[in-house]
């Protein structure tokens, strides 16, 4: 069979769409997905869009550094994880390969590169991953049974069963899968890891198109409860609303309504809109998406942002928007403090500021340090770029942050200090579009002042247990991010643990008094905030 291109696929889902827009009918049904980046390379480099009379304050924000860091790569890689998978201190990188984009293509290593302290990195793919040949979609990292120890799990997609790595802590990793995971071959979009029910241990929340490939009748949100030891049950059939999702590229895990539970937030390119399940606070969920979440289709991707600065998070969704001259625009759906979502696109985000190109991933940043959160959007036809937020919301655009050639492939994006120097450095996913699979590593210059904001801490004590939000405006929210975060009382004080989005929770003494939270990230920068 021959490889459609996203062109090819698009003509088809817009068929799809017809017919699920006519049952269910949402702001955008009249729009069609409009056409997008071949599988073949382009012959020109992307259109720079939008005219400006002069470089933007943020011009070369990143420089180029690949050829010095990890080399060349050329496989087909969908997203990449920043962790620090060694203990060392330094953050590593991980890359899920394998794939076409609507048949499985040829199974494949995933990639990792260990950092060496000055921004340089060895490959260390078959010490970390062994001899694994997977089509893997997402790779995420996180302490599963409690030992201190990076765990690993591949998600992979077209029916095959996921992996799960344990760390021994000492650098070595021993595949569990046959005694730890659900058999299960999924086709997984994204998982996500969170203490869903709040029984102290990480689960996995995991986004399934569905037997075969992307254009099919869709697959349930799984839902996979750990023991503490990291072993799986599959809870899916009791906890999960019965809602299909199909060629889903996004989960997030999130408390919307802010009452200390993850909710569950997944995109889908070919259902009439994204889906939004709401936790009992006991891990159980209902589907509350007609009620909550505004109806666009081809959704790829959620940042969860909180972008007006009010104490409630966000959504910035990736090519779900109105169709402008370059592809389809993007939305910013703002939390109404109840965890609804309303569009409020056209009033914060400037047409000229969104113009749409075939887009993938939306990761947050500060990048002036000035406390409010701004973001870059990884495209595969148009320029990798910046929002830069004011403050309030509005946004401005800048798309001459990258010091590089084209990079015509972007699927993942993360950010880290890689190198030191106290700036974040970029590392982008590249895939899909033949002839630009390299990866690419930027490093930030001197136009990025040293991170020197303070983190954003939300704090309340419940019972016995006090919660927290502690966050840089930065997405995702990882261990490295942070020297320490630590509650504290009269005589005491403990350090405590995240569980999934910008979560921390520890439990108090009895009669635990002037309870404040204190936390100190990564460069230093300190806040402490009382309940």
């Amino acid at each position: 069979m021959n490889t459609l291109s996203r062109r090819g696929v698009q003509a088809i889902l817009t068929v799809v769409l017809a017919a699920c827009t006519a049952q269910a009918p949402s702001p955008s049904a009249t729009a069609t997905i409009a056409a997008s980046a071949s599988a073949e390379a382009p012959s020109e480099s992307p259109d720079a869009g939008p005219s400006a009379e002069g470089p933007s304050a943020f011009a070369g924000a990143w420089v180029d550094v690949t050829a010095d860091t990890i080399g060349e790569t050329t496989d087909w890689t969908n997203k990449v994880e920043l962790a620090d998978i060694d203990a060392d201190g330094f953050v590593d990188l991980l890359f899920a390969n394998g794939g076409d984009y609507d048949t499985p293509g040829t199974p494949v290593a995933s990639r990792a590169f260990l950092n060496n302290g000055d921004g340089t990195f060895t490959d260390a793919t078959e010490a970390v991953l062994g001899n694994l040949e997977l089509l893997t979609r997402v790779i995420k990292v996180a302490d599963l049974n409690g030992d201190g120890g990076a765990d690993i799990v591949l998600g992979t997609t077209y029916d095959v069963q996921s992996r799960l790595l344990l760390s021994d802590g000492t650098g070595a990793w021993t595949d569990v899968t046959a005694t730890n995971l659900p058999v299960a071959d999924l086709s997984v979009g994204d998982l996500e890891f969170g203490d869903v029910d709040l029984d102290g241990d990480l689960d996995m929340v995991i986004t399934d198109w569905g037997d075969d490939g992307p254009l099919n009748d869709g697959g349930m949100v799984t839902l996979w409860l750990n023991d503490g030891a990291a072993a799986f049950t599959d809870a899916t059939a009791e906890r999960m609303p019965e809602t299909l999702v199909q060629f889903s590229w996004d989960l997030e895990l999130l408390d919307v309504d802010n009452d200390w539970d993850l909710d569950v937030a997944t995109s889908c390119k070919t259902c009439p809109t994204s889906l939004l399940f709401l936790n009992d606070g006991a891990g159980s969920f209902a589907d509350v998406t007609a009620e909550q979440m505004p109806a666009f289709t081809n959704n790829y991707e959620f940042a969860p942002i909180d972008l007006d600065a009010d104490g409630f998070l966000d959504l910035v969704t990736i090519n779900d928007g109105a169709s402008r001259q370059f592809g389809l625009a993007e939305h910013i759906l703002r939390n109404d403090g109840s965890g609804t979502f309303v569009d409020v696109t056209d009033e914060w985000w400037p047409a000229e500021a969104n113009p749409g190109w075939d887009d993938n991933i939306v990761v947050a940043l500060d990048v002036e340090s000035d406390g409010d959160a701004d973001f870059l959007i990884g495209s595969l036809d148009g320029p990798d770029r910046l929002l830069v937020n004011d403050g309030g919301g509005d946004l401005t655009l800048a798309i001459d942050v990258f010091d590089a050639d084209p990079s015509m492939g972007t699927l993942g994006l993360g950010l880290a200090d890689l190198n030191g120097d106290g700036r974040l450095d970029a590392v982008e996913a590249q895939g899909e579009v033949r002839g630009h699979e390299d990866e690419r590593v930027y490093f930030g210059t001197e136009v990025l002042a040293p991170d020197s904001a303070p983190p954003i801490l939300r704090i309340e004590v419940v019972g016995a247990t006090v919660f927290a939000r502690v966050h840089d405006n930065r997405t995702p929210n990882m261990p490295h991010d942070w020297q320490s975060v630590t509650a504290h009382w009269h005589g005491g004080e403990s350090p405590m643990t995240w569980y999934g989005e910008n979560l921390f929770r520890v439990s108090l003494p009895e009669g635990a008094a002037g309870v404040e939270v204190c936390a100190t990230d990564a460069a230093g920068n300190e806040a402490c905030v009382p309940a």
